[in-house]
């Protein structure tokens, strides 16, 4: 193995590792507050779109239950746990920071990585929400979602650091634009 490439490798997982400490010692601090305050933005504009108002959410351990009102649907109650599409965010940061020294455009992949991972959080809380709004209504509506939840829940939270990490590699470190 040539000199270069080793030092490189080992400079990267060393990164990795730190980061990786750091990065689930912040997480376990914040994700509360970033879980309450994407819940209280998408289910406010998922109760516009459903017609129910948007209540509240209350938060008891690690779960948090979302509760929609109104006249026509009832009571809607959405149980969720933010661990349950947020638990990969310190692995995913810990690569996109072990990835950032060799990448040359640093603020635009930083911003495009960040950027969907808060995509893939956002889609994910919004199929679970609508999820219940379709359950009695419109059994292919609800097949579809109920997909897409799926979708999501099994293979995306699972796999989205390993989606950044490889789209960071493939377009910011491989690919060599020929204007640059």
């Amino acid at each position: 193995m040539p000199p270069k490439l080793r030092s490189n490798l080992l400079k990267t997982a060393t990164i990795f590792f730190i980061s990786y400490v750091v990065f689930l010692l912040i997480w376990i601090q914040v994700k509360e507050q970033y879980g309450t305050v994407l819940l209280h933005i998408i289910s406010n504009v998922i109760g516009q779109f459903t017609h129910a108002a948007y209540v509240d959410i209350h938060r008891e351990k690690d779960m948090f239950t979302v509760f929609f009102g109104s006249l026509k649907q009832g009571e809607r109650v959405i149980p969720m746990s933010i661990n349950s599409f947020t638990y990969n965010t310190p692995v995913t940061a810990a690569i996109i920071a072990a990835l950032l020294p060799l990448i040359k455009r640093k603020k635009r992949a930083l911003t495009e990585a960040l950027s969907f991972l808060v995509l893939s959080h956002i889609v994910y809380v919004i199929i679970l929400e609508m999820l219940s709004f379709t359950i009695e209504n419109h059994h292919v509506l609800h097949a579809i979602n109920e997909y897409f939840f799926l979708f999501m829940h099994k293979i995306m939270t699972r796999s989205e650091p390993f989606i950044i990490g490889a789209y960071l590699l493939a377009v910011y470190i491989y690919h060599t634009p020929s204007s640059e």
